[in-house]
């Protein structure tokens, strides 16, 4: 007899052990720790492409802008896409509306929900939370925030991807050694400023330009390091990419600034060493095609290449100042995954673009190649393979 109640509590322990191994590694969506300041975040894998937004209750688009753009990030991409998503209030609904999505579709993307906690005390809170936009300013701290991550791809809610994310991706690999982010920089702009202007970067040309944050690849690992250079009235230390670097930035020139957006400017200023310049093809916007005078402001990459990733700045998602991107940002929001990309997404954009009041429209006109051409490419491959 003892033998025996020896093996049945042998086998009891051993069920025991497996059924707590599987509580402790599966770790449902819902239930990923709130808190990402202690040592409780989830372990990511390094080989998928991490994509970082921020979306915090502003407009009332705002959802369905994140919507959208998650969905154009997956309905190109090659390779599975990992989403960091810092939100508050609007969890639920965005949740609700991702549940809604086809398994095939949920297979190739994990989307991992966090709140708005910025690393700071509550009154550097209050200063920055609200800076130009609900939480925009938090794109600042990630290289804190996401402490276990290597590399991101940050993007703004009102960005849309016209190719595969991966293509964006794969810009890192341009990255020299010293290099820990790519921001696309404004282009044909004669900028008639002392060098010595905090808020303009001199370029490796010799010219000044200012760069745009909307996408932003982040090598989060060189960006923890001590390789940052600030105003030299505030230090001649070296710093890491953290609030000690940051914060007496913001005090100092906080008057002459609208947004962080302006204090990233600001930061590779002093750096300017650490910044590689990503194709506007990469971030385009309305200002890149205006009918004008002044073709050097035109996006010579997306005019050659097609333009890889929108940028609905300045509301164009929504007023007629350049219809087009209305024009596309429709086409997305109105298209099914369960459906074909010819007929469901391709088609109705460019039947949207080629609309009279937007083909004929002086900011960004006549571009529908443009928009269309990797979409195109991408069903072609398809029908190929």
């Amino acid at each position: 007899m003892a033998p025996l109640v020896l093996k049945l509590i042998r086998n009891v322990s051993l069920v025991a052990a497996v059924l707590l191994t599987v509580y402790v590694v599966y770790i449902p969506r819902e239930e990923i720790p709130e808190s990402q300041n202690d040592d409780t975040l989830p372990i990511f894998s390094q080989d998928a492409m991490h994509l970082v937004v921020v979306a915090c209750k502003g407009s009332k688009q705002i959802v369905q802008e994140t919507l959208t753009m998650l969905k154009s990030a997956v309905v190109f991409a090659q390779n599975q896409v990992e989403v960091h998503l810092f939100t508050d209030e609007l969890k639920q609904n965005i949740d609700n509306e991702l549940s809604k999505w086809p398994r095939k579709t949920k297979n190739k993307i994990n989307i991992h929900f966090f709140p708005v906690k910025y690393p700071l005390n509550p009154d550097e809170v209050s200063l920055l939370k609200n800076w130009w936009g609900p939480c925009a300013s938090f794109r600042l701290f990630l290289p804190e925030i996401l402490y276990n991550i290597d590399s991101v791809i940050y993007v703004d809610t009102d960005v849309i991807f016209l190719s595969a994310i991966d293509d964006l991706w794969n810009q890192m690999k341009f990255f020299k050694d010293e290099q820990v982010g790519a921001l696309a920089p404004r282009v044909g702009w004669d900028f008639m400023v002392p060098s010595s202007n905090p808020n303009f970067i001199l370029t490796p040309e010799g010219k000044l330009t200012q760069v745009n944050s909307g996408v932003f690849l982040m090598n989060l690992t060189r960006m923890r390091e001590r390789r940052f250079n600030t105003d030299p009235s505030i230090s001649g230390d070296t710093f890491s990419w953290n609030q000690d670097l940051l914060l007496p930035l913001y005090h100092k020139y906080k008057a002459e600034m609208n947004g962080d957006q302006n204090l990233i400017n600001i930061l590779f200023h002093y750096n300017p060493d650490l910044l590689h310049y990503l194709p506007c093809k990469f971030n385009y916007h309305h200002k890149f095609c205006f009918k004008n005078d002044r073709p050097g402001r035109s996006c010579l990459s997306a005019e050659t290449e097609g333009a890889f990733v929108i940028h609905g700045s300045a509301n164009t998602y929504y007023n007629n100042y350049s219809p087009a991107f209305g024009a596309i940002n429709n086409a997305f929001r109105q298209y099914n995954f369960e459906n074909d990309l010819t007929s469901s997404l391709l088609q109705p954009m460019i039947n949207n673009l080629q609309q009279p009041e937007v083909e004929n429209h002086e900011h960004c006109g006549g571009k529908t190649e443009l928009f269309t051409k990797h979409i195109r490419n991408i069903i072609e491959r398809t029908k190929l393979s």
